[in-house]
C-alpha cells in the first residue's frame, strides 16, 4: 500500500484543482485509512476469537477502501486527468493488495472457526 500511496502522490499534484480538492484528498484519505486499517489488523490479538474477529473487520476495511481508490482512479482516468500508465500502475498494485487482503480475511475467518 505504501507502494501505491508513493505512486500516486505525485500524480495528486498534478490533478486540476477542483478534482484535487474534491475527489484527489479523498484518494489520499482512503490510502491512510487503507494503511491504518492494515497496522491495527496486524496489531490485533490473534490468540483470541474476540481479536480475530476484529482483524477480519479491519481487513475488510482494507478491501472496500482499495475498492474505493479503485472507483476514484478510474473516474480520474476517464476525464483524462491521469494517464493511461498511471492508472494501469496503479491497478496493479491495488489488485495485488486486494488479493493478499482476500487471503488475510480468508485467515482470520479460519482461525476464528478453528
Amino acid at each position: 500500500m505504501l507502494l501505491c500511496c508513493q505512486t500516486y502522490y505525485p500524480m495528486h499534484g498534478n490533478l486540476p484543482k477542483p478534482f484535487r480538492f474534491a475527489v484527489g484528498d479523498r484518494i489520499l484519505a482512503e490510502m491512510a485509512d487503507c494503511l491504518k486499517a492494515i497496522v491495527l489488523a496486524n496489531a490485533t490479538d490473534k490468540s483470541t476469537s474476540i481479536g480475530l474477529a476484529e482483524g477480519a473487520a479491519q481487513v475488510r476495511r482494507v478491501r472496500a477502501s482499495i475498492e474505493v481508490v479503485r472507483g476514484f482512479l478510474l473516474l480520474a482516468w476517464k476525464l483524462h486527468f491521469i494517464s493511461h500508465g498511471g492508472l494501469t500502475t496503479l491497478s496493479t498494485g491495488l489488485e495485488s493488495i486486494s488479493k493478499q487482503a482476500a487471503r488475510w480475511q480468508q485467515w482470520f475467518e479460519r482461525e476464528t472457526t478453528a
